[in-house]
């Protein structure tokens, strides 16, 4: 998973009627409201990917009070995107998401705004404070690109403009740490460069799904991928291709960074399950069933990378401790 909610990770129903706007709203529906809006499983899983680069810059674990410090600024910064997401579709989700926080009512879209500004001081103060400028500025951009991605780069020039910006969060991870060694050493842009195929197999592989009936049977038009719309069977066959190029680069870490023997293990059952899911869904593309495994099992895999160089790091420092 990344810091970024993006339109393709939520199926889309073939019909929606909009919802009515209800002014008065009890409590727990605002709280669920919000609750919905900040998306606990990104607040909570993305910081994951920022810290497996974060360890192999130390080869080690950081105090407990740094590792809580760099959770909060990568959460607070996946919370400022995936809300001014949000903020930014609100029209549009009236008839695509009605029972999203903002076209729900639950959330106002004023409130959503005091979210994303909130979190963005929250955010960018833990990374000036705590950390240094390099990760300061990583982070800001990230930020800055992932609004932009929202607000023009999506819809005018595809979903694949996104997975540069998706893996900055592993440079950012790494400069927190080392900065000095951010542009002296190849295995930071290796695991960007592992963000970014993975972020692209996991928007192709979802792709289908975009492409829905209408009421008269026709196919709906395909948003774009990266400047041209392919066909759903192509879609699926370049994100098979990625799933394989994942697979290899998560296999290859291994080597370069002097993981164990456990990680390998992981990312090849995880890997290997992920390719399996994707080749089931190239018989029949169109397969909604089919495609949410897919897509989750590509999402299992990012985070069993990340999850395994936490963990062969923890195991590594405990024997030398």
């Amino acid at each position: 998973m990344t810091i970024y909610d993006y339109d393709h990770v939520e199926i889309r129903a073939q019909s929606v009627r909009e919802l009515p706007d209800v002014p008065g709203r009890s409590l727990s529906d605002r709280l669920s409201g919000f609750l919905s809006l900040i998306r606990p499983l990104f607040f909570i899983l993305t910081p994951l990917n920022a810290a497996s680069a974060a360890v192999l810059a130390l080869m080690a674990y950081p105090s407990l009070w740094e590792c809580l410090l760099g959770f909060l600024a990568v959460a607070f910064a996946s919370c400022a995107v995936n809300v001014f997401n949000d903020y930014t579709d609100r029209q549009r989700d009236k008839d695509i998401w009605p029972t999203r926080a903002i076209p729900s009512g639950r959330v106002k879209p004023g409130e959503a705004l005091s979210v994303v500004i909130i979190s963005l001081v929250i955010s960018l103060s833990i990374a000036w404070l705590a950390f240094n400028p390099l990760t300061f500025s990583i982070l800001l951009l990230a930020i800055i690109l992932g609004g932009f991605y929202s607000a023009f780069l999506r819809d005018r020039v595809g979903y694949l403009s996104l997975p540069p910006i998706v893996g900055l969060i592993y440079l950012g991870g790494w400069a927190a740490f080392s900065p000095d060694t951010l542009f002296s050493s190849w295995l930071p842009w290796y695991l960007y460069l592992l963000g970014v195929v993975w972020q692209a197999a996991h928007i192709m592989i979802y792709y289908p799904l975009h492409v829905v009936n209408t009421s008269a049977g026709s196919h709906e038009k395909a948003p774009r991928t990266l400047f041209f719309r392919p066909s759903p069977q192509i879609a699926v066959e370049i994100g098979i291709v990625l799933t394989c190029l994942t697979l290899a680069l998560g296999v290859f870490l291994v080597f370069t960074a002097a993981l164990g023997v456990v990680y390998l293990i992981l990312v090849l059952i995880a890997g290997s399950y992920a390719l399996m899911a994707g080749l089931r869904l190239r018989g029949d593309v169109l397969d909604r069933a089919k495609g949410l495994k897919a897509f989750t099992a590509l999402s299992l895999f990012r985070l069993v990378i990340s999850a395994s160089i936490l963990l062969s790091i923890f195991f590594a420092q405990a024997r030398w401790l």
